[in-house]
């Protein structure tokens, strides 16, 4: 048996849910330490100095550079997908951590 299309919408939003509330806390910490430290050592690379915000946009458009590589080899891959919904929704605990 195959998942329709929002079946698999809605395993790809769940797996989002389980890796920025549990997996990547275990792993990382809290989304703001650990993007603490992306700022610094970005900025260390480049000197230039991003907020949270603007780190993980800059993820999520790594995600969205590699969607559109999928994309245009007629692939997709919930991995991408799944990542960048993950840094999208982190925007919200970087704007009200708790």
């Amino acid at each position: 048996m195959t998942d329709t299309p929002m079946q698999n919408a809605t395993a790809i939003l769940v797996d989002a849910s389980q890796i920025i509330n549990k997996d990547r806390n275990d792993v990382y910490g809290h989304v703001v330490q650990d993007y603490e430290k992306v700022r610094t050592i970005f900025h260390a690379l480049t000197g230039i100095q991003l907020d949270l915000h603007q780190c993980l946009l800059f993820m999520a458009s790594v995600k969205l550079a590699r969607l559109k590589t999928n994309l245009e080899r007629d692939v997709l891959h919930k991995d991408s997908l799944t990542d960048l919904i993950g840094y999208l929704a982190l925007q919200a605990e970087v704007r009200h951590p708790q």
